[in-house]
Order: C-alpha cells, then sequence, then structure tokens
C-alpha cells in the first residue's frame, strides 16, 4: 500500500489572489496590501479558482470599469458558491458610504473597505490569521521591491470637477507627513527600488493639509537625497496647482525626472468651465510654454475627455487645435460617461451621441499616433538612459528618464539596472534597441 504525500510547506500555506483595475494609485494601493498578504504567509495565486482569499481593487471613474467590476464580482458569487471556504474582500473607488446596501447587493463579499484604508485590510486579515481561518500564517520580512516602485503621498481630492467621482469616493485631500513618505521611499530603496513615483489624485496639492505647510517642492527635494534612489516621478499634476517654485525644483534637482502628467481634459475655455478645471485655455498653453522654456526636453502627458455634456464640433475642434499645437508625447483620451452622484450626472444632459463620442475618439487616437510616431522617430540613432523593470517575450523591458518605453535584446542580466541603448526603430507606443554599454551608467 501507498503512504499519503506529505504535504510540502509550500502546500500549506494559504493562498490569495489580486484583481486590479484603474490609476495608479490602485496599483500602489494593491502593492500594499500584497505586502500585508506576503507578510503574515500568504501566497499569491495568478487565478482565483483555488485562492483562500480574492480581493478586488476596483475603479469607477469610467462606465466600463465599473462593468468590469461588477462582472468579477457576480463570477466570484458563482465560485464562493463552489467554494464556501473562500474569502472575497473588495476595496477601491467601487467602495463609496452606501456600505450597506453593498452588503445587501453583494452578499457574498465578506469585506468591503475603502479605497486606500490599507490599516482596515490589516486589522481583518490579522484578526482571520490568529483565528486559523485561512490556516497559521508565519511572520515573513518583506521581499524585494520592483525597481520602479509608487508610492502614495496625498490621498483625496478637493478640486470636484463636474465629472469625477473620485472626492465622492476617495473623500477630501489627506497628505501624509514628509517623514512618512521619506521612511517608506527609504524602505523601498533597501530593498532594491531604484525608481519611485510619488502619487496623488493632485499630486501637486501635497501639504497643504499638514501643519508644517511643506509642499510637493520640499518633498521632491528631501527624496531627492535618499540613497539608491536614482529617478523620481509624480503624478498626477493640476495645471492650476504647478506654480514656479515647482518649476524651478523639477529644472533643478537631479533625480527628478523630465516628464510631467499635466491633464488639460478640453481645448475650449467654456467646455472647461463647464468641467470646473479653474483654468483657460490660455492660460494652460503659457504653463506648458513656461516649463518647455524652463526645462528643455521636458515630455509633456496629457488627459482629454471627448463628448462632455453640450461639447460641440466647433468646441471640439478646438481641443484638437490645442494637442495640434503643443504636440505632446502622449495623450490619453476617453468619451465622457456619466457617472451617478457628480455635479454633471445631476445637472447635465449626456447629450452626445455615442457614435459622435467614438468618432471623436478616433479622431484624437489617429492624430496623436502620428504626433508620438514623429516625437519617437527623433531618437532613432541617439542614446538613451533606460532603467530595466522586466524580461518579456525574450526582451528587457524598460524606461527612458522621459517616460518612453524600452525594448531590447541582450545575453546579459539586466532587471533593475541603469542600460545605456542606443535607439535603432521607433513606433508611436516605444522604442526599440541594442546595448551601447556593456556596464550600468548613471548609477551615483
Amino acid at each position: 500500500m501507498g503512504s499519503n504525500p506529505i504535504p510540502s510547506a509550500i502546500s500549506l500555506m494559504p493562498t490569495y489572489y489580486l484583481w486590479n483595475i484603474g490609476c495608479q494609485m490602485n496599483k500602489a494601493e494593491s502593492d500594499q496590501l500584497a505586502e500585508c498578504l506576503d507578510g503574515v504567509g500568504y501566497r499569491r495565486l495568478a487565478r482565483p479558482d483555488d485562492a483562500d482569499l480574492v480581493l478586488l481593487n476596483t475603479c469607477v471613474v469610467r462606465g466600463n470599469a465599473e462593468e468590469r467590476v461588477r462582472g468579477e464580482l457576480s463570477r466570484l458569487k458563482g465560485l464562493k458558491a463552489l467554494r464556501p471556504g473562500m474569502s472575497v474582500a473588495v476595496t477601491g473607488c467601487f467602495v463609496g458610504g452606501g456600505l450597506e446596501e453593498l452588503r445587501e447587493r453583494f452578499p457574498h463579499v465578506d469585506l468591503f473597505f475603502p479605497a486606500g484604508q490599507v490599516a482596515l485590510f490589516r486589522d481583518w486579515l490579522s484578526e482571520r490569521v490568529a483565528t486559523g481561518c485561512h490556516g497559521a500564517g508565519v511572520s515573513l520580512s518583506a521581499g524585494p521591491a520592483a525597481p520602479a516602485a509608487y508610492v502614495p503621498i496625498i490621498r483625496g481630492c478637493n478640486n470636484f470637477c463636474s465629472y469625477c467621482i473620485v472626492p465622492y469616493r476617495r473623500g477630501r485631500e489627506i497628505s501624509l507627513s514628509p517623514e512618512e513618505v521619506v521612511a517608506r521611499v527609504q524602505d523601498l530603496a533597501g530593498r532594491g527600488a531604484r525608481e519611485v513615483t510619488l502619487l496623488g489624485q493632485n499630486v501637486n496639492s501635497y501639504g497643504k493639509d499638514l501643519l508644517s505647510r511643506a509642499d510637493l517642492t520640499d518633498l521632491l527635494a528631501q527624496v531627492n537625497g535618499v540613497p539608491g534612489i536614482e529617478r523620481i516621478r509624480f503624478l498626477t499634476s493640476h495645471p492650476r496647482d504647478v506654480d514656479e517654485k515647482f518649476v524651478d525644483a523639477m529644472a533643478r534637482l537631479d533625480r527628478v525626472c523630465k516628464w510631467i502628467s499635466l491633464p488639460v481634459q478640453a481645448g475650449d475655455d467654456r467646455v472647461l468651465q463647464a468641467m470646473r478645471r479653474g483654468y483657460t485655455v490660455e492660460e494652460y498653453r503659457r504653463l506648458v510654454k513656461r516649463m518647455r522654456a524652463r526645462i528643455p526636453g521636458l515630455a509633456l502627458s496629457t488627459d482629454v475627455i471627448v463628448g462632455f455634456p453640450g461639447e460641440t464640433e466647433a468646441d471640439f475642434g478646438r481641443t484638437v487645435a490645442l494637442l495640434s499645437e503643443l504636440r505632446f508625447d502622449t495623450v490619453h483620451v476617453a468619451a465622457y460617461s456619466v457617472r451617478p452622484g457628480t455635479l454633471a450626472a445631476r445637472t447635465m444632459p449626456d447629450d452626445v451621441l455615442p457614435e459622435q463620442k467614438g468618432r471623436r475618439l478616433q479622431e484624437i487616437e489617429e492624430m496623436q499616433e502620428r504626433i508620438s510616431a514623429e516625437l519617437n522617430s527623433s531618437l532613432v540613432g541617439k542614446r538613451v538612459e533606460v532603467l530595466v523593470e522586466r524580461r518579456a517575450k525574450g526582451k528587457w523591458e524598460g524606461r527612458t528618464r522621459t517616460n518612453k518605453l524600452v525594448f531590447f535584446s541582450d545575453a546579459g542580466e539586466w532587471t533593475g539596472r541603469l542600460a545605456d541603448v542606443e535607439v535603432t526603430s521607433a513606433s508611436p507606443w516605444s522604442l526599440q534597441g541594442k546595448v551601447a554599454l556593456r556596464t550600468e551608467v548613471g548609477a551615483r
């Protein structure tokens, strides 16, 4: 008779599956949640089917994102019926103020907790580990960090743009102290991170709620001095809050990347006013020109919404003209979708037809594809510094200081290293190249 095999240590570990969609803030918070789970002995799975715990980090900024969340919750209801011992936890912007309503509509979910409230999840997880719900966890130290990591520095938003659900789901602005942020960056650097992106729904509002009144510029200067960190990014910036002190810091601090995400949203003043953006097209144009003059080689990304309530063909034409004039490196464009609870949903009819929205979105995407192709093609034959993040499909993948995606082939080990790459070809979306120097460049 054969004997039963002795279970391995890995097979006895509780398991989890983490599903994440949405912005970089969601990604950063998912990384923190994963650290909590890893730290008490959970093992991450690539599929939810066999997981002891399924954790959803959700987004509802766009209608299609909310549809994906509801679809995933429906799928998990069926899965949990087959595996009653599985736990389900949900966070992110899908979790608003009506927790009781959510619990009634989705009774198969064990825990709803608001976006960013990692401490609530940690307390719930600690209780489950202590009571043996998923087996006895094993206390582990934090593992290696990714070469490029996200660090939330301010949560919530005070702007209340008329189309945006974020302030209603994430609340008012709350800044972490500079000491907390620097400690987090130091921890990541000690575990191998070379680049950090400081995150906030409106990152340039950082510090306004702190007694010290330390602002983003002050914080950038502190993070700039953390040993091991070679690059610093930040997002997202609101054009209204970008001042001269900040622009000077971007130009002066050597580890701050010369790249900024500066959402314009529309190129027509009437539409911007209806969106409650707080600036005019001319003010935005002057800001871009001032930043480019002060920071040579600056790369710019922007966001645009098409089909906002009341947007006419003439209004849309002015948006196209502005994008053509300013020639951004990247443009993220989305069709307006009604978000219940926002000012626009309450007071503005969604009067732009879906086919008009689709055509306008396609027109901007096609124009931006041409602009991005031209800008990227100008780098062919030049050498760029690339922080290598991973190997994918036989090629090394990383980004330049201006946030250009680069792929190259090489037999060496480049994960987490700075490579000097000669660009050999370009597309609108990425660069291809070859290693120009066999040794790492640029590290301090």
